[in-house]
């Protein structure tokens, strides 16, 4: 469990850090020097999240979805096998967050440790409950969140 906890914390510091004001380079103009260039022009929040869902986070979400999707339906084998698919996704969206304008709350790091505790729960069914309690609830929330955060 503790390193639930460090993965949340990192997760936490890294999505803080990836919603900053300042983005992509400014357009330059032809025969401009690369010293003027330093420029930047600010990149909405909406084009950060886009830029994440097809770049670094790509897949993320899908595989999350699916977990859900099956821990509502009560399949237990559909549930295992999106577990399994999860559990490498987990481990790459704590490296690569949603940015942490799309999710002011925090769902998704919340959503990852909940899905990341049921991977571990090796499948025992007292275990896979507990871990997957509230999953459908905190997805729903993150989903809200995001749309809101990037209209």
């Amino acid at each position: 469990m503790k390193y639930v906890a460090l993965v949340a914390a990192v997760g936490a510091v890294i999505g803080l850090t990836a919603c900053s004001n300042s983005g992509a380079p400014a357009a330059s103009s032809a025969g401009t020097p690369a010293a003027h260039r330093s420029m930047s022009v600010p990149v909405s929040w909406r084009q950060q999240y886009h830029a994440w869902q097809h770049g670094s986070g790509k897949g993320f979400t899908a595989a999350l979805h699916a977990v859900s999707a099956a821990g509502i339906a009560g399949d237990p084998q559909a549930l295992a096998v999106a577990l399994k698919k999860a559990g490498p996704v987990v481990v790459r969206a704590t490296h690569h967050p949603i940015p942490a304008c799309a999710d002011p709350r925090g769902y998704w790091d919340v959503l990852l440790m909940h899905v990341n505790a049921a991977v571990a729960s090796k499948h025992s069914p007292t275990n896979l409950r507990a871990a997957m309690k509230g999953v459908s609830q905190i997805q729903h929330n993150l989903t809200l969140e995001v749309k809101r955060a990037t209209v």
